[in-house]
């Protein structure tokens, strides 16, 4: 399984890091790019790449203001094809019905003139999940073994005076007060 390296930079590098995630300050947004094994950058949603997109989708549509409309999936999109009337964008929530679409939103354009849609972008989501077994160097309880080590570690005959322990700039302390350094003399 390969690494992935992350970078935060002002602008993408000339020499790209194998297997690396950029992420490019750009004004108030941010551009990602993912380079290959090869070191070989592919834009993930950049700007410069969802303005071509935008250009392209708006010069074959009328001049006229088109809304923007939202949808859950690629059915209810297509399911507003009979009242469309105009030029139209719709946001799609989940457009994996879009065989061209792996995962996530896309966004698409209704041309009145070819009645037919443009996807214009895709939204992929960058969630992540971590599962327990992914863990590498875990350790070998369960989370459920774990939770109730840590749930009994906390029950005790005598967990009140313990509480009453505690450090502070290196001194020891019962109930808030320094303990000092004999014993003996401390009346508690």
């Amino acid at each position: 399984m390969a690494q992935i390296a992350f970078y935060k930079v002002a602008t993408l590098p000339g020499s790209l890091v194998a297997n690396a995630f950029y992420y490019v300050e750009n004004g108030n947004y941010a551009e990602s790019y993912l380079t290959n094994s090869a070191g070989e950058a592919k834009s993930i949603g950049n700007s410069a790449m969802i303005n071509a997109l935008i250009t392209e989708a708006l010069s074959s549509l009328p001049s006229s203001g088109a809304p923007v409309l939202f949808v859950v999936d690629i059915a209810a999109r297509d399911a507003l094809e009979p009242s469309l009337e105009g030029a139209v964008f719709v946001l799609v929530q989940d457009a994996t019905g879009d065989p061209t679409v792996d995962a996530g939103a896309a966004l698409y354009a209704w041309n009145p003139a070819t009645t037919s849609w443009l996807k214009v972008a895709e939204y992929e989501s960058m969630d992540v999940t971590l599962t327990w077994d992914a863990i590498q160097g875990r350790p070998t309880s369960t989370p459920a073994q774990i939770d109730s080590a840590v749930g009994q570690a906390h029950s005790h005959a005598n967990k009140t005076t313990l509480d009453k322990f505690s450090e502070l700039a290196g001194a020891l302390r019962y109930n808030g007060a320094a303990i000092p350094a004999e014993w003996n003399t401390t009346n508690w």
